[in-house]
């Protein structure tokens, strides 16, 4: 199930984070392998590329956390891989928490389901 998350990035996040290449929806979590964050858009992925600190500092802050606990969404630590990733709309800064198996097929069709 997709949950809107009810904060947006910050203008100009994705291109800080690392990610350049475009598209629409885009997808950030957390891999254990290596600790590092990531990014997904559908065609291309990358973990190890990103800034880590930037991806943290936005999960991180007081309401955010508060929102992904009270939701159960999990997005991968140092320990264990993500249960779920954000979906982010490159276009506004939207965002949107779904499991990992949702979120792929979100940026593989680039469509948010009906």
């Amino acid at each position: 199930m997709t949950h809107t998350v009810p904060f947006r990035l910050p203008p100009a996040f994705l291109a800080a984070f690392g990610y350049r290449a475009g598209r629409r929806f885009v997808a950030l979590y957390w891999e254990p392998s290596g600790d590092e964050a990531c990014y997904h858009d559908g065609l291309s992925y990358a973990c190890g590329l990103s800034d880590n600190w930037l991806f943290l500092d936005f999960v991180r802050q007081t309401d955010m956390r508060r929102w992904l606990e009270e939701n159960g969404v999990h997005l991968g630590n140092s320990d264990e891989p993500a249960r779920h990733w954000l979906v982010v709309e490159s276009r506004t800064g939207e965002v949107h928490a779904a499991p990992c198996r949702e979120a792929l097929a979100i940026i593989r069709r680039q469509q948010l389901p009906e």
